[in-house]
């Protein structure tokens, strides 16, 4: 039985809030009612680490190894490769482990959540050790070979512990909470994962994930009283009521600032260019309060993320640092952390007293009021938007922030009457007063500098290679060869397939249970002066969302760098009107986010022909529809490309931000590196948005005065040649479609020159590149057209990219190598191509990409396997869209002449495939694998010494 506790309406998450407590177990539920067809259920449980062995963590990953009832090794994966799922995934915070699911099929959503009760409560881990032993961490050791450590958590955390900008948050963390819950890594530090043994894992496990420590959320259209016993009946009652101690350990409140330094791996480049970074960081409260709460994240956004911030803006303009954000914390204690990157040595007491100075200037002088305002109009307006495609995951999380503390969760949802308090004291002194006290007058801080150490990975390679052989060289023979013993084990156990017995246990829908065909959207066009206009008739809640697309295949080869980093500017730099510092500030006063950038489409009706584009995108609340049409017309066309030294701070956060994805996408972008030795159209997108974009902006840096004259004019002359009338189509996605006449009185009155198209000359090539930088892990890519062997794209590729990126890869790359993740993408573009994501291997990983043919061939499935592998596609053809994503989909499929009618040819082709089709492909992969196009980022150390690559080439930050 359930004991209600609290029912509201809450507007801003359209939803009727009821909060119940297990009376027996005292299990606390959340549910969320409303008639959103995507069903959402999550567990989470307080999960309270003592050490940075990352138990938390390895427990997280190893729950979805099989239970009581689901019998298979990994039916986190299987339900990946045959269900509906429209998300399913499991996260570890510093003090909560959650285990989210959604799916819109009613059949599908009951087996997800039964699938994850079971593995939460009653995982094999207990009885099959070797789950703790490849997920956390393991020995490795040939007779005469050294001795050696794996491990998929270990090893994603040695990524982690690669990046700079994760070093820093840490380092302020755990320095602003010593001695707390908070002072420890509940992810896992690599040099501590291997003191956690299987008998503290199992115990970890033991006490928190009990129901009387468990938060249970349920969202969605769908009977939860039947939900609820449903969950009971399986699962609760079994439980008796248990006092989990799960208390958050708080430290004392930091009287004075703490100063730490640490560094992190860098190339000697960096180390030259003293490539630094610095953090200071406050403790300005707790998460059950939520205005302390709103605040924290609003002074993040006010002071320093966005353009207009006025510490963005002091430190961008003085040189202090290259780039400058703001972070915060996901935890009981309210952190605010603000991390400047490329310091030039600077110290951490010279960002205190540069911050202090900041913010001293700010309270003293007091904020501007238009700042305020665009401010909580930005927030209020991703509100509105409700949180996008994963709404229903997004609110579980943000219930947290006060449910996990004691509180009660449904005010956890409530932000707009906290927005809509502290909006009326703009007029105020209260914002200043509110700085004044919780940063400047707060002691409770830290501050951080991380120097770049061109030894330290050599350094701590060598202390661990000391370690392993000072243990090695201490066991005795027997041990030796229990650790022999104990790995080969792991080794078969990784290999053996499941019985047949164990993959019945998994629950899966039918075929019967798909919908026939995919979603129709609606959409208008109208043929305009101008060109074309797309209107998607959508309930957006009062927002337009419109794209304005300009046709650039006039611009020139040689350009194309140039006007990637134009599409940056805009809305950044001055225009006739506003001064750069207060256009942020303009832009959301009236709109929910401006932007401008650079798009090809690829003509899916004829061989190797593509568009490539100019956009510039806009959302905005109808009642401010013509000002934000007023607003961007100022931009697109009086913007200055003359103010040197702004282009230059410019210039210097595209090149960070691209550093950081390198680190945080590295398999996405190797995968794209590989495409641009065989894709003509992907190699153009690498000479204007990717790896020589990078290049380009960094021999723009160094390069940067004796290069203005020549870039301001190219700038100008670009926007003239872009912005211009001819060819447009306009994508406008919105309730009311009377709003195309104010876009007709905008583009109608731009020129409309004819330009020629420049034709973009290319020849396959296996460039082979690797790119080095100093961490410890690798992104591995190969792949290559499939075309060329007489393969065109179908809705069988799909469902094999299921079966090799669930089953092979995903066992021979992340099971058995310890990779975070691995998979390969069959794309429309009739191409094939790998990826490895935090990889402790190179060579090995392309050895199983070159094996993909013989799995192939080697297939056995039954039909009961295959149909699976089939339905577990379907989202690929019909995935979860929002209101804006359904507009934009109809705009995509526009672009690239793909109509409905040939994606419900794609899924009908899945739907029908046999396995001789899956092994008709075989052929055409190992030839394509034979070409051997294969691109790396990673390990300076393994790239280096492999002869895989015909490039080497040093990312110098």
């Amino acid at each position: 039985m359930y004991k209600l506790l609290k029912e509201e309406m809450i507007d801003e998450v359209s939803s009727k809030a009821l909060y119940f407590i297990h009376e027996k177990t005292k299990a606390q539920v959340l549910v969320l009612s409303n008639d959103d067809e995507n069903k959402a259920f999550g567990i989470g449980f307080k999960t309270i680490p003592e050490d940075s062995t990352g138990v938390a963590h390895i427990a997280e990953h190893s729950v979805l190894s099989g239970s009581r009832k689901y019998r298979t090794k990994e039916p986190f994966m299987d339900l990946i490769k045959s269900s509906q799922q429209t998300f399913l995934n499991a996260m570890t915070y510093p003090d909560k482990t959650i285990y989210p699911v959604s799916s819109r099929n009613e059949k599908d959503f009951y087996n997800l959540m039964d699938v994850y009760l079971d593995a939460v409560f009653y995982p094999r881990m207990y009885e099959v050790k070797e789950i703790f032993e490849q997920e956390g961490w393991h020995y490795e050791m040939e007779k005469d070979s050294p001795l050696s450590i794996n491990g998929v958590v270990y090893n994603e955390m040695k990524g982690v512990y690669s990046d700079p900008q994760s070093i820093v948050s840490d380092t302020l963390t755990f320095n602003l909470h010593p001695n707390s819950t908070y002072g420890v890594d509940s992810g896992g530090a690599p040099k501590e994962i291997p003191n956690l043994t299987y008998e503290n894992f199992l115990n970890f496990h033991k006490k928190f994930y009990h129901p009387s420590n468990s938060y249970i959320y349920l969202y969605g259209n769908m009977d939860y009283e039947e939900v609820l016993k449903f969950i009971e009946d399986n699962y609760l009652n079994s439980f008796e009521f248990s006092n989990v101690d799960s208390e958050i350990k708080l430290n004392q409140p930091l009287e004075k600032t703490v100063f730490v330094k640490e560094t992190y791996a860098a190339t000697q480049a960096e180390v030259e260019k003293k490539n630094d970074y610095v953090g200071f960081g406050w403790c300005v409260g707790k998460s059950l309060n939520p205005q302390d709460l709103f605040m924290r994240n609003f002074l993040s956004e006010l002071l320093v993320n966005s353009d207009s911030a006025p510490i963005k803006q002091d430190v961008l303009s003085s040189g202090f640092a290259e780039d400058v954000w703001a972070e915060n914390s996901t935890s009981l204690t309210l952190d605010l952390s603000i991390v400047a990157k490329n310091t030039g040595g600077k110290s951490a007491e010279e960002f205190r007293d540069f911050l202090y100075n900041s913010l001293e200037n700010i309270v003293s002088n007091g904020i501007d009021k238009d700042l305020l305002l665009a401010t909580f109009n930005k927030f209020e307006f991703a509100y509105r938007e409700g949180g996008g495609i994963q709404k229903a995951i997004i609110y579980y999380i943000r219930s947290l922030n006060t449910w996990l503390y004691g509180e009660n969760p449904i005010d956890g949802l409530k932000a707009l009457s906290v927005i809509e308090n502290l909006r009326n004291k703009i007029d105020t002194d209260f914002f200043e007063e509110y700085i004044k006290k919780h940063l400047l007058e707060n002691k409770y801080s830290v501050g951080v500098q991380v120097v770049a150490d061109a030894d330290k990975n050599e350094i701590e390679t060598n202390e661990l290679k000391d370690k392993l052989e000072t243990i090695k060289s201490s066991m005795s023979d027997e041990e030796v060869d229990e650790i022999i013993s104990n790995h080969k084990n792991l080794v078969e156990y990784q290999l053996r397939e499941d019985t047949e017995e164990d993959k019945n246990t998994i629950p899966s829908l039918e075929i019967s249970d798909i919908k026939e065909g995919i979603e129709h959207l609606e959409s208008e066009k109208f043929e305009e002066e101008y060109g074309t206009l797309l209107f998607n008739p959508q309930p957006t809640n009062g927002i337009s969302y419109l794209t304005i697309s300009f046709p650039a295949e006039h611009i020139s080869i040689e350009d194309l760098p140039t006007m990637n980093l134009l599409s940056e500017l805009f809305g950044k730099v001055s225009t006739d009107k506003y001064h750069y510092s207060n256009l942020d500030t303009e832009i959301y006063k009236i709109m929910g986010g401006f932007g401008t950038g650079l798009a090809t489409y690829k003509d899916y009706t004829k061989e190797n022909e593509f568009k490539s584009r100019f956009e510039a995108s806009i959302k905005t609340l109808d009642l401010n529809f013509e000002k934000s049409i007023d607003l961007a017309k100022e931009i697109l066309l009086n913007s200055k490309f003359d103010d040197k030294k702004r282009i230059k701070e410019l210039v210097l956060l595209q090149k960070s931000y691209i550093e950081a994805a390198i680190l945080q996408s590295g398999h996405s972008i190797a995968a794209e590196v590989v495409k641009s030795y065989f894709s003509k159209l992907s190699a153009y997108n690498q000479i204007s948005g990717g790896f020589n974009y990078y290049f380009y902006l960094a021999d723009l840096v160094d390069n940067f005065d004796s290069e203005w004259d020549n870039l301001s004019a190219k700038l100008k002359e670009l926007s003239i040649k872009l912005i211009n009338a001819s060819d447009v189509v306009v994508n406008l996605t919105s309730d009311d479609s009377a709003k195309k006449s104010k876009v007709a009185e905008f583009l109608n009155v731009l020129p409309k020159e004819e330009y020629s198209p420049v034709e973009f000359e290319f020849t396959p090539c296996a460039k082979n590149q690797g790119f080095t930088t100093s961490a410890n892990v690798n992104y591995v890519s190969k792949g290559y057209n499939l075309k060329e062997f007489g393969v065109n794209y179908s809705g069988i590729m799909p469902v094999l990219g299921n079966i090799l990126s669930a089953d092979f890869l995903h066992n021979q790359i992340r099971a058995k190598g310890g990779a975070y993740g691995a998979g390969v993408r069959f794309s429309m573009s009739d191409d094939i191509v790998t990826y490895s994501y935090r990889d402790p291997n190179l060579e090995k990983t392309v050895e199983v990409y070159d094996k993909m043919s013989e799995y192939i061939d080697s297939l056995n499935l039954s039909e009961e396997d295959l149909k699976n592998y089939i339905i577990g596609t379907m989202n690929a053809f019909d995935p979860l869209l929002g209101a804006a994503e359904k507009g934009s989909a109809n705009f995509s499929r526009f672009m690239t002449n793909l109509t409905e009618e040939m994606v419900a040819e794609f899924k009908e082709q899945a739907l029908n495939t046999k396995l001789s089709d899956i092994k008709a492909l075989s052929s055409a992969i190992k030839q394509a694998m034979d070409k051997n196009y294969v691109a790396a980022i990673g390990s300076k150390e393994m790239i280096e010494a492999s002869d895989l690559f015909k490039e080497k080439i040093e990312l110098k930050r």
